[in-house]
């Protein structure tokens, strides 16, 4: 198989955008669900009778994101204004708020019926969060100065950075042996010790919040659970194609061309995958391999 160039770059936004240094917020008209990042890691839409929030986010690892959001008054509460909140929550439950326009905490969209802004938060690392779990999107109809009443609405979702948190849970096992059947440290000889599919499965269950794949264990199961489980759900799987493949995403392997899939690994970047190989090579990165029966990203979404 001819490993295809990743397409790590993010297409200019479909939109007018204000022109600012990277990294910091940009706030221009636009359709507010209309395409901006080209790949991005994972999409959530929040809404309210009145209000729209669509959200893109990019995991750059396990504490960095780019977040481009858009924010639509759909008129169905006639008069007032739309409100967005975004906060970074890490692991120790650090909440570090999102910072718009006007230095505030929150964006208020006072146009009327009809109209959106977008914004981009780009390569954002919020402060004092090791690991970036999720981020919290919290939509009202309504400021607290225009009190809505009755007709006011909150509605508050989550979108979790899974993958890239795994990934690096996985990464520092690398010095770790390998030994097939185990999975540190519930199983065989202890914490030192994976195969393929005990190195997955322990570097998701390390995410706290992580609500776990269920009584899957070799990587013919977590494929298995993968294929079935594409609904989005508080855990589900997207399957991705070769070319928009993001560091942390899972490779399948049929590698002696029977019925089970017999590895698993995760894509490390530049056409490199990285897992628990065999006994002499351990826990190691190496060229992509040919045999890949499939691609997927764990995603993970709830309501509060």
């Amino acid at each position: 198989m001819q490993p295809n160039r990743l397409r790590r770059s993010f297409a200019a936004l479909a939109m007018t955008l204000v022109t600012a240094v990277s990294g910091t917020l940009l706030v221009g008209p636009a359709p507010a669900h209309a395409a901006g990042l080209a790949n991005p890691s994972a999409t959530l839409t929040v809404e309210c009778p009145g209000a729209s929030a669509f959200i893109q986010v990019d995991w750059l690892g396990p504490n960095r994101v780019t977040v481009r959001w858009s924010l639509e008054d759909t008129g169905t509460a006639a008069g007032f204004s739309p409100v967005l909140r975004i906060n970074a929550i890490g692991s120790n439950n650090v909440d570090t708020p999102m910072i718009f326009p006007g230095g505030n905490t929150y964006y208020v969209l006072r146009s009327g019926n009809g109209t959106s802004e977008v914004g981009l938060e780009g390569d954002w690392n919020p402060e004092n969060i090791a690991d970036l779990n999720h981020l919290k999107v919290k939509v009202q109809n309504g400021t607290t100065a225009q009190d809505p009443g009755d007709d006011g609405c909150t509605k508050s979702r989550n979108i979790f950075n899974w993958t890239r948190i795994a990934y690096n849970n996985a990464y520092i096992e690398r010095d770790k042996q390998y030994r097939f059947g185990d999975q540190a440290p519930d199983y065989g000889l202890g914490p030192n010790y994976y195969d393929c599919s005990g190195l997955t499965l322990t570097s998701y269950d390390k995410i706290p919040l992580f609500p776990g794949f269920g009584s899957v264990r070799t990587s013919d199961s977590i494929y298995r659970w993968a294929t079935t489980h594409t609904s989005p759900a508080k855990v589900y799987a997207k399957r991705v194609d070769r070319a928009d493949a993001k560091v942390g995403d899972l490779f399948f392997y049929n590698l002696d061309g029977d019925s089970l899939i017999d590895h698993v690994d995760f894509y490390a970047g530049n056409n490199e995958a990285y897992g628990a190989l065999n006994e002499d090579l351990g826990l190691a990165t190496h060229p992509m391999w040919s045999g890949v029966v499939g691609i997927y990203r764990i995603l993970g979404v709830s309501t509060d």
